[in-house]
């Protein structure tokens, strides 16, 4: 007697499937053995695998959907957050920390809450200008041009009495104008002076230094050039046809060259700048990827590697190599490095700690820890807890940055409220990995942040460390950004110097110098030959100033 029969409802027509007919079958066979408890829990474990697997489509149409619009924000939908909750009670969950009551720890998030306003607060902040009232733009360091207007001699006479007025004041309006930028053609010319008696002894007034051998370009030109393509990401073939809307046609294949001569003589620039970072106290390091035409390769191109390393006063440097191997890149680089290394854990920087090639320290980025976890959110309600743990140690930074502690008293401040925090979260991983089958999300997640414990938490030790590679890591957004509009590089050549100017550029951007005037400045001083070689450094954007002879 099947399940519908004892129901009392009317058989009628019907399709099944085949799990659904195996399922009737099973249930038909139980009954007829008189096992309804049995054929029940049957039925049971069918349907609470079918919402089971419901609830799982539903959160996967909800990532799908957060995928399609493009939203980068970790905050959890609504629903989703509905589904996770409904998740909660299904899923084996480590408790979040034994002995623990949530009230307290509110209470804690309150109180470090409450001192980083009273820090911020006390902390001193430099006079702001009193924006003008109206305006919705800033500028500074524009031409300004002032215009002053009365009113018609006629109408300056009361209409009332007649009398004349007296001027009480003015008002002031503001408007702002573009003037395009333009070229300037200098043509110089140079008197040659003879004796009139001999014919002999041409004299000629002296040329003007020129910053490229046989090139028309002069210093503004190439800073133009320059900037336009590293800071602001325009390829040459369509700065080349912005110039030619200007009235200058110049060719790409000009424009290259150009650039290539500008990238020759900052070289030396460049190699002061990556014995700064060798020497740096702390080394940040990663690497993003760069596709560079090569004749030789079967598909006529390759991918290469920019490999970035910022030092500790905010220097920028970029290294290219045609693969994306340790050897050509950070195991050259670093080769004998002893200090600090901050990076991902990669197993391409492994010869930088283990002694093959250098001996340095290792520093973990919580960053990558965090983001293994984030990726779960969407799926497993149980990562909150140990997000939520990674966010506190983050306001603790946040709190030392708005009292402004030096690096002896951060480091006593971390052991006081971080250290007990990455306590917790360790033990949390712990009781995960020994309940979680290895092969899952959030056991390989767990195991990350364990393996890679002592490099994670060494920046308790040390008040320069930062807890994550993200000053290293941003350095790369320009060049992301830049290979989606000229795609490649021209040569292996062209990779290299690209690696050079970006170099330059991001570390004025670091040291908030305005790239156009300062390689204007520079690329003068080092065409014209007069600059010393012994002078280099003052060159560096940390130290330039363009009033400098």
């Amino acid at each position: 007697m099947s399940l519908e029969l004892a129901s009392g409802a009317a058989p009628g027509p019907r399709t099944e499937s085949a799990p659904l007919r195996q399922i009737r079958e099973s249930t038909e066979a139980l009954l007829a053995q008189g096992k309804s408890e049995e054929a029940w829990e049957l039925v049971l474990a069918a349907l609470e695998a079918v919402l089971a697997k419901n609830r799982d489509q539903e959160l996967l149409i909800t990532q799908l959907r957060r995928a399609r619009i493009g939203r980068k924000s970790e905050r959890l939908d609504p629903k989703q957050i509905q589904l996770l909750f409904e998740a909660m009670a299904e899923q084996p969950a480590p408790a979040p920390e034994a002995g623990v009551d949530p009230a307290t720890e509110a209470r804690e998030d309150a109180q470090l809450d409450r001192e980083i306003k009273e820090a911020e607060a006390a902390r001193p902040e430099p006079p702001r200008k009193k924006r003008k009232e109206g305006a919705g733009w800033k500028a500074q360091g524009i031409q300004q041009e002032v215009h002053h207007v009365e009113p018609e001699a006629a109408d300056l006479v009361c209409a009332k009495c007649q009398r004349p007025m007296k001027r009480i004041g003015e008002d002031v309006t503001r408007r702002l104008e573009y003037v395009p930028g333009y070229f300037v053609e200098r043509e110089t010319h140079l008197g040659k002076h003879a004796c009139p008696d001999c014919k002999e002894g041409v004299i000629t007034a002296p040329a003007p230094a020129q910053v490229l051998d046989r090139s028309a370009a002069g210093a503004s030109t190439l800073s133009h050039i320059i900037v336009s393509k590293f800071v602001d990401h325009m390829p040459l073939h369509r700065l080349s046809r912005s110039f030619a809307r200007q009235g200058v046609e110049i060719p790409v294949s000009t424009l290259s060259d150009w650039i290539a001569g500008a990238g020759k003589l900052i070289e030396p620039l460049v190699e002061r700048l990556a014995q700064r970072v060798l020497e740096a106290t702390i080394i940040r390091t990663d690497a993003t990827g760069l596709l560079v035409l090569d004749p030789d390769s079967p598909d006529n191109v390759v991918r290469g590697s920019l490999w970035g390393y910022v030092g500790d006063d905010r220097d920028v440097l970029f290294r290219y190599t045609p693969t994306g191997e340790g050897e050509s890149g950070p195991w050259d680089f670093l080769a004998g490095r002893v200090g600090y290394v901050q990076a991902d854990a990669s197993n391409v920087f492994d010869r930088l700690f283990n002694g093959q090639v250098a001996n340095a320290v290792e520093l973990g980025c919580w960053s990558h820890a965090r983001r293994k976890l984030v990726k779960l959110e969407d799926t497993d309600c149980r990562v909150a807890y140990p997000l939520k743990l990674i966010a506190r140690i983050y306001r603790v930074e946040h709190l030392a940055d708005a009292r402004g502690l030096a690096p002896v008293e951060r480091v006593a401040l971390r052991k006081e409220r971080t250290a007990p925090i990455l306590e917790k979260l360790r033990r949390w991983f712990v009781a995960t990995c020994a309940s979680e089958p290895p092969s899952t999300d959030l056991a390989r997640a767990c195991a990350y942040s364990l393996n890679h414990w002592v490099a994670l938490t060494r920046f308790l030790e040390d008040g320069r460390i930062s807890p994550d590679n993200n000053l290293c890591e941003q350095q790369l957004r320009d060049i992301a950004v830049g290979r989606k509009n000229y795609l490649f590089a021209g040569s292996h050549a062209a990779a290299q110097r690209t690696a050079a100017f970006y170099s330059l550029t991001r570390t004025c951007i670091q040291h908030k110098v305005a790239p156009l005037p300062y390689f204007t400045d520079v690329l003068a001083k080092l065409g014209t030959g007069a600059w010393s070689g012994e002078r280099l450094d003052e060159l560096l954007p940390h130290r330039w100033c363009p009033d400098a002879r």
